[in-house]
């Protein structure tokens, strides 16, 4: 009998991949909208927020009378958007009930366009190309009303910023119907200054038709000026040098984006300062939005008095590529491995090690320990936890098919976590092209010292782990980009090198007719895998017959007991038969397995 009797074979290789099902992220987008006058109207936005913050200004100037924007219902992927006029308000300012309402158009409102912008509450920076722009967006809720005076809250910024940020401002809620706008100013001092490093005081404004109003949430963002790119989108952001932007009696004035854009971008504008008593917010005049500049001024109102002429004041704004979405980052997580045999392969028992770092982008703001965990690592059916080798300071547990870690992560700060997991024992491996793994990393935003109320301390946004050596071309995570979200996949290959020996138990080379032998097969597995489920085959040849069973022993020397007779059976178990040799075998890494089959030779071959 020679080998080529004996059939060893491993299963064919197809592809299985564990895909995550987490869809994560925080976002910022920009639109316009048509309103109508007294309308609210439902805009529906590309992205899902947990907690919206809207900012929405200028409007045009389809009609020439007093206009401003009103937010409410932010949340989701929508808010709702009105046009007022403080022409229907109350006269507060001057005791008078109801005012002449002499500044009301008589024929019917003409319909506007507004500018807005989304950005998920908290914390953040935007990717620029060149590295990251400063941005936080936060909601405040306060009944002060600025009443003509200096009348306002105190915000300090959660950023540092080297130089003052622009500052974007707009009532995100609609508790009472009469007609109100915001404003900001300095921290401190005068309110003719605007923003500064620091911090801002933020109000109500009321102009000179409102002096006091129930509590409303104004929502605030402020972003580091300055240009850049995301996903090949250019966005902008700053603030005039001084109180260049006259009102609307005065002048139409003209301001560059500081960036190019294709088209007309979107552009939100808000007033930095209010050095005019008759308060005030900006509108588009002129010829509005254009491709590389917009021009606004500072509307009133006219129910104290029809004049709309004044002090200029401080402007800030944040231009994107019109209708656009982009990405706010926080926590980054790299995760790759390394095998056990070197190769970047990996087979039944063979050691894998993950290897994951954490960053904080952000170089002024924290990712606390909050009560919840921090990264969550679901390892794939096919990889079985064995031990934890560098816990990151502490907090990294293993929970079943869950790795997760609990703690803080300082600004600029970097923590590495590595696990060792053992690839499952299971003929069910080696069906796989690559066993696929992706974790996430849970982050809280929210800033509790600028956030008042924010006392949940939860880790509300999710962001995927990423294999940064690949790039799969899938945008897992909804931002745009493909090489962010890279799930980490471990290459499988179940082949090992395995050597087969038969000798005949006699000694003899020579074929005797009658003659009883015993052959003995030796099979090797000389790794880097374990072999799981290989199907040994012996077929007797013509002219011999079975002298009794034949046996499988897996403690049968060079055999240790480690190997087994039945896939999937524990280790030492036997098995014996007659006829052909058909068995389904497991033999670890460096271990071997011995069958003996006892023959006899025909007596007239």
């Amino acid at each position: 009998m020679s080998l080529k009797h004996i059939v060893l074979s491993i299963g064919l290789i197809t592809c299985l991949f564990f895909c995550s099902l987490t869809r994560a992220g925080a976002f910022f987008e920009t639109g316009s909208s048509d309103v109508d006058v007294g309308v609210w109207l439902t805009v529906t936005t590309q992205k899902t927020y947990t907690d919206p913050v809207v900012i929405a200004g200028p409007i045009t100037h389809n009609n020439d009378n007093s206009l401003s924007v009103r937010i409410r219902n932010a949340s989701g992927n929508s808010f709702q958007i009105q046009v007022q006029s403080p022409c229907t308000s109350l006269n507060e300012f001057n005791s008078n009930s109801p005012p002449p309402a002499n500044t009301c158009p008589s024929s019917a409102w003409q319909t506007e366009t507004v500018q807005w912008l989304v950005v998920e509450r908290g914390t953040w920076v935007i990717p620029n190309g060149t590295g990251f722009t400063k941005i936080e967006a936060y909601l405040h809720s306060t009944n002060t009303v600025r009443g003509g005076g200096t009348n306002g809250d105190v915000i300090n910024f959660s950023h540092t910023y080297a130089t003052a940020p622009a500052v974007l401002h707009t009532i995100n809620t609609f508790n009472d119907p009469e007609w109100i706008t915001t404003t900001v100013f300095a921290p401190v001092g005068d309110k003719e200054n605007p923003p500064t490093t620091t911090g801002f005081r933020i109000a109500l404004e009321g102009a000179e038709a409102v002096n006091s109003h129930p509590t409303e949430t104004i929502g605030w963002v402020a972003i580091e000026r300055g240009s850049g790119t995301y996903n090949g989108n250019n966005f902008a952001a700053g603030r005039t040098g001084g109180r260049d932007v006259d009102r609307h009696q005065d002048e139409c004035q003209n301001i560059a984006y500081g960036n190019t854009f294709t088209g007309a971008p979107n552009v939100v504008v808000k007033h930095n300062s209010m050095d005019g008593g008759n308060g005030g917010w900006v509108r588009l005049c002129g010829s509005g939005v254009e491709a590389t500049q917009f021009n606004v001024h500072i509307d009133e109102d006219q129910v104290n008095d029809t004049e709309r002429t004044g002090i200029p004041e401080f402007v800030a704004w944040f231009a994107f590529q019109a209708n656009s979405v982009g990405a706010l980052e926080f926590i980054t997580a790299s995760k790759s491995f390394t095998d056990a045999s070197g190769d970047n392969q990996v087979g039944p028992g063979e050691l894998v090690t993950f290897n994951v770092v954490l960053t904080n982008l952000q170089n002024d703001f924290a990712q606390a320990n909050n009560a919840g965990n921090e990264f969550v690592d679901t390892l794939d059916s096919n990889f079985v936890f064995d031990s934890i080798i560098n816990d990151g300071g502490g907090g990294l547990t293993n929970s079943g098919q869950d790795m997760l870690w609990n703690g803080s992560i300082p600004a600029s700060g970097t923590v590495n976590l590595s696990y060792r997991v053992r690839v499952a024992d299971s003929s069910t491996v080696c069906t796989s092209t690559n066993i696929s793994n992706q974790a996430q990393v849970n982050m809280d935003p929210i800033d509790n010292a600028i956030q008042t109320g924010d006392t949940d301390n939860v880790n509300s946004i999710v962001e995927l782990s990423d294999d940064t050596s690949t790039d799969d071309a899938v945008d897992s995570d909804l931002d745009g980009l493909t090489n962010d979200d890279d799930p980490t996949l471990v290459p499988v290959n179940c082949r090992s090198n395995v050597s087969v020996v038969k000798t005949d138990g006699a000694g003899s080379t020579t074929y005797t007719p009658g003659q009883d032998t015993e052959y003995t097969i030796t099979i090797t597995n000389d790794g880097p895998h374990n072999l799981i489920g290989a199907v040994i085959n012996d077929v007797l040849p013509a002219n011999a017959s079975n002298n009794g069973d034949w046996t499988c022993d897996p403690a049968e020397s060079p055999g240790d007991g480690s190997a087994s007779c039945v896939s999937g059976s524990a280790a030492g178990t036997t098995q014996a038969g007659t006829g052909n040799v058909t068995l389904t075998v497991d033999i670890p890494n460096g271990k071997s397995l011995v069958i003996k089959v006892p023959i006899s030779y025909s007596e007239s071959p």
